[in-house]
């Protein structure tokens, strides 16, 4: 009788296995064998301790009147370590939504039951992961552009927070108009007034508003009920006129985590940030 090799292994050796872990692959059958099939090692168990530790006492921290500013981690290894598979099912498990795959569907912290030993841990993560958290992993290769500078980071920030919240994500003025549009209540009225002037979405259409302009100074006139000369003015001075700051960025995160309610979470993880 013969024992073939792959009779020894648990799952199939001809499944399709990722090489290389990608943060922007979260296509439904990855992210499930992704949260599948990790192993928490004893190492990775003593890093788990430690990170959710601190998550834990970033969470009572931020509820204190004034916050310390001990709010983020660095991740370190040497490449080929694991950093990133390590950083994308900690994205997982922190937004906690869940997955589903061949009419199975689980929480993303139901996959660390099995995982966790020490019951104690497994709880503790549990209580990390209950309130409703946003949670933007990206690698900041991909989300940067061409320009250089000490806002360059600065600007990758602000691109995945608005991409978040539904605004454009390449044009920081742009965001910044439908901000303070959404602000108003406008937002809705802006979209359909820029619709009726030129039949096209404005979300599918705004990457090209330079050549919209025109129908956007209409839009935006008939939305806020303000002259054509005085949106025109704002318009043609908007990009200029933005200002690019840690203290805008830090006001507009905590307007929108004021606007989702006093549990809601918001989490940064940021991929080859080393490079």
């Amino acid at each position: 009788m013969k024992m073939l090799i792959k009779n020894l292994f648990e799952r199939d050796i001809f499944r399709p296995i990722n090489g290389v872990v990608k943060a922007d692959q979260l296509d439904e059958s990855s992210v499930w064998q992704e949260l599948d099939e990790f192993v928490i090692t004893r190492e990775l168990d003593q890093h788990f301790r430690k990170l959710i530790s601190w998550y834990l006492e970033a969470v009572e921290q931020g509820r204190n009147p004034d916050p310390g500013g001990k709010m983020g981690i660095w991740i370190s290894g040497f490449f080929g370590s694991g950093k990133s598979h390590f950083l994308k099912v900690l994205s997982y498990l922190l937004h906690n939504r869940p997955h589903t795959n061949a009419g199975q569907s689980k929480l993303a912290v139901e996959f660390f039951e099995s995982k966790v030993k020490d019951a104690m841990l497994f709880g503790d993560i549990k209580r990390a992961v209950a309130a409703h958290t946003d949670v933007i992993l990206f690698n900041i290769d991909s989300k940067a552009d061409h320009r250089t500078g000490r806002d360059l980071i600065l600007r990758v920030f602000l691109k995945v927070l608005n991409e978040l919240q539904g605004y454009s994500g390449d044009h920081p003025h742009i965001a910044h108009m439908e901000r303070y549009l959404e602000s108003k209540g406008k937002l809705a009225a802006f979209h359909a007034a820029y619709e009726k002037h030129t039949g096209q979405n404005w979300i599918a259409e705004r990457d090209a508003y330079h050549f919209n302009r025109d129908e956007v100074v209409l839009a935006l006139s008939e939305a806020l009920g303000q002259s054509q000369s005085a949106v025109e003015k704002w318009i043609d001075g908007a990009e200029d006129n933005f200002s690019m700051s840690v203290e805008n960025f830090c006001k507009w995160v905590k307007e929108y985590l004021d606007s989702k309610g006093p549990q809601h979470r918001l989490v940064f993880l940021v991929d080859e940030v080393g490079h």
